[in-house]
C-alpha cells in the first residue's frame, strides 16, 4: 500500500515498506491495492457515432489514480480497454471501454416559441423577460435479453437552465448525466425540458407608436403597460410638435435673410438711376417690415422653446417616476 502527496498539479506515492532490487534485477512493485466502487453502465451523447459501455468510477481510494490505459474483465474474458486522465481522490468519472452493441437511442428536439413572462418598467426602461423552451427527447431501444443501466449525457449550455422536476443524477460542467434502466428487448423514453431566461432592454425615450402597435399585436404587453407607454409617446409627441414649429419659424427667419440680402444688393444696383430716390423708399419699408417680421418670429421661437423645454422637463420627471411590474 503506497500514500499519495500532493506537489501542485503533480503527485508522488510512497510506499509504507521498503523495496530491495538486487543488481540486474527488475520487479513490479503494487503501489495502490484498494477497492474503487465502480458501476458497469451504457454510456450515450450525441458526439459519439453509438453507445458505450464504461465504468463509472467513485475514486473512494483516497490516492490519486494516475492516467493511462485500463483493461476490462468480465469473468474470465476480455471486455474492452480504454484510457483515462489522472483521477484525485473522491473524484468521479466515467471511462468508457467498448461499444455496446445492443442499444439504440434516438434523439430528437422540440422547440416552442419564445414566450414573454414580465415586464418591468423601471430607471427610464422597460426590459421584458422572455423565456424560450426545449424538450429533448430521448429514445432507447434495449435489443439485448440483459438489462441495462443508461446514462444519456445531455449537453449542458451556457444561459439554459432545467425546468422543475428535471433532476439529473449528476450534473457537470459540459453535461447533465441522466440514468435509467433500460429493460430486454424494450422501449425507454426519457424527456429532458430546459428553458433560457432573455431579457430585452427599450428605453422608454426611443419608444415610439409603431413599436408599441408591435408589441400589442404580438401580446408583449398587456393594457397597463400600453396605456404607460402611450402616455410617454404622447409627451414625446408633443415635443416634436414644438420642435417642428421652432424649426419652420427658424426657417421662415433664414428665408427673409436671403430677401434682405437680395433688396439690398438692388439698392446698390439703383445708385445714379431715375427711378433711385422712389425704390430706395419702396425698399427700405420692405427691409421695415421684413425687420418687424424676423422680430416677431425671434419672440415665437423664444416662446415655442420654453413650451418645449417645460414639456422635455415633464417628460423626464415622468420617465424616471415610472415604476411598473406586469406578469403576462
Amino acid at each position: 500500500m503506497a500514500q499519495t502527496q500532493e506537489l501542485g498539479d503533480l503527485f508522488e506515492y510512497k510506499l509504507k515498506d521498503l523495496v530491495t532490487i538486487r543488481k540486474n534485477q527488475s520487479a513490479m512493485v503494487p503501489i495502490l491495492q484498494a477497492r474503487i466502487d465502480a458501476e458497469k453502465v451504457s454510456v450515450w451523447d450525441a458526439s459519439q457515432p453509438s453507445v458505450l459501455r464504461a465504468l463509472w468510477i467513485d475514486n473512494s481510494s483516497g490516492l490519486t489514480l494516475d492516467g493511462g490505459s485500463f483493461n476490462v474483465l468480465e469473468g474470465d474474458a476480455f471486455a474492452g480497454e480504454g484510457l483515462m486522465d489522472p483521477i484525485k481522490p473522491g473524484e468521479k468519472r466515467l471511462l468508457s471501454y467498448a461499444a455496446d452493441l445492443g442499444l439504440l437511442v434516438d434523439a430528437k428536439q422540440k422547440s416552442e416559441r419564445q414566450k414573454i413572462t414580465k415586464v418591468v418598467i423601471a430607471h427610464g426602461a422597460m426590459t421584458q423577460m422572455t423565456e424560450e423552451q426545449e424538450e429533448h427527447i430521448y429514445t432507447i431501444r434495449n435489443r439485448d435479453t440483459s438489462a441495462r443501466t443508461v446514462v444519456i449525457e445531455h449537453p449542458a449550455r451556457p444561459g439554459w437552465k432545467l425546468a422543475d422536476g428535471t433532476e439529473p443524477a449528476e450534473s457537470t460542467a459540459s453535461f447533465h448525466r441522466f440514468r435509467l434502466d433500460a429493460d430486454p428487448k424494450k422501449t425507454t423514453i426519457v424527456s429532458v425540458k430546459e428553458y433560457r431566461p432573455i431579457s430585452t432592454r427599450y428605453e422608454l425615450t426611443n419608444v415610439s407608436d409603431d413599436e408599441i402597435a408591435f408589441f400589442v399585436s404580438q401580446n408583449s404587453i398587456n393594457a397597463e403597460v400600453e396605456k404607460v407607454l402611450r402616455r410617454v409617446v404622447g409627451q414625446k409627441n408633443s415635443i416634436a410638435a414644438f420642435d417642428a414649429d421652432i424649426a419652420a419659424r427658424k426657417a421662415q427667419v433664414s428665408g427673409i435673410a436671403e430677401d434682405q440680402k437680395r433688396v439690398r444688393e438692388n439698392m446698390k444696383a439703383l445708385k445714379g438711376s431715375a427711378e433711385e430716390k422712389a425704390l430706395l423708399q419702396r425698399y427700405a419699408r420692405e427691409l421695415n417690415d421684413q425687420e418687424d417680421r424676423v422680430q416677431s418670429l425671434q419672440h415665437e421661437v423664444s416662446g415655442l422653446q420654453q413650451k418645449r423645454d417645460a414639456a422635455q422637463k415633464a417628460l423626464t420627471e415622468m420617465i424616471e417616476g415610472l415604476e411598473l411590474e406586469a406578469t403576462l
